[in-house]
């Protein structure tokens, strides 16, 4: 497991002090408090495609996300063939697969609630937590945007590469962290390679992705697999992070404006 920074967050007490932060960092150890033995990913396309709410895009690398509806073209191949070609699927409410003879049974038990009662024995509270599979197809990517929540990444299947940036403040000020739109979000030209804090997530590599801050995450030559736990309204000793308290206020200010939070559960 490498990045282009050292450092890795291995005890409750570093987390503590690095969470709120704006930049990216990976987990290991007693921050990484679950396992579960995910079925071959072939099974795993074949029962998430077939599910209405399945999200299935281009996975085409641009400047910004591409969020175009393939999801019929992809469900009418074989699922090896689906797998060979480009494709970006996604799906936002697995409690539907955490089920007797579904590829997530036992999750909850396994991944979620060992997680969840951790970060509460860490002192943390928080209003939301709950799974989102993300399957990129070989080189394919999700491209620059930013998330309404904290993200932990939990690389599953081949590689991915998750890139943020060093000062994701300068690239995304608080006007543009408070008024985020993803159709409107592109790459900046002007960022190079030195701006970029990138990590290579090989299979069992976690990561810690700030809220409101810009990145893209893209496979390598592998079809790419990983879980990823959205959190919001997590406080330690009752503080939120910066961002999400920024956009708390703004939208009590702006309801007509602010974006809203994601609504997902498990």
């Amino acid at each position: 497991m490498t990045s282009t920074v050292g450092g890795t967050v291995r005890t409750w007490s570093e987390f503590q002090a690095l969470w709120a932060g704006v930049t990216n960092f990976l987990l290991a150890d007693e921050c990484v408090p679950f396992a579960f033995a995910v079925p071959p990913l072939d099974r795993v396309v074949a029962e998430l495609r077939d599910d209405p709410d399945a999200r299935i895009t281009p996975g085409t690398r641009s400047d910004r996300l591409e969020l175009a509806d393939v999801a019929a073209q992809f469900r009418a191949l074989p699922v090896e063939r689906a797998l060979e070609g480009p494709f970006g699927l996604a799906h936002f409410s697995l409690s539907r697969f955490d089920a007797p003879g579904k590829f997530l049974h036992g999750f909850k038990a396994q991944v979620l609630d060992p997680w969840q009662n951790a970060l509460r024995a860490a002192g943390f509270t928080f209003e939301r937590c709950y799974p989102i599979i993300f399957i990129s197809g070989k080189g394919c990517a999700t491209n620059y945007h930013m998330d309404l929540s904290h993200v932990l990444a939990w690389q599953i299947y081949g590689t991915k590469r998750f890139c943020g940036l060093r000062d994701p403040d300068r690239w995304a000020p608080h006007n543009a962290r408070v008024n985020y739109k993803a159709g409107n979000f592109a790459k900046p030209a002007g960022i190079t390679e030195a701006d970029a804090l990138c990590f290579d997530m090989p299979p069992g590599a976690v990561l810690w992705n700030a809220l409101l801050t810009p990145h893209w995450v893209e496979a390598g030559d592998e079809v790419a697999m990983s879980i990823n736990l959205s959190h919001g309204g997590i406080r330690y000793r009752g503080e939120l992070c910066r961002n999400e308290r920024e956009l708390v206020a703004y939208r009590a200010a702006h309801p007509e404006l602010a974006p809203t939070g994601p609504t997902g559960r498990y």
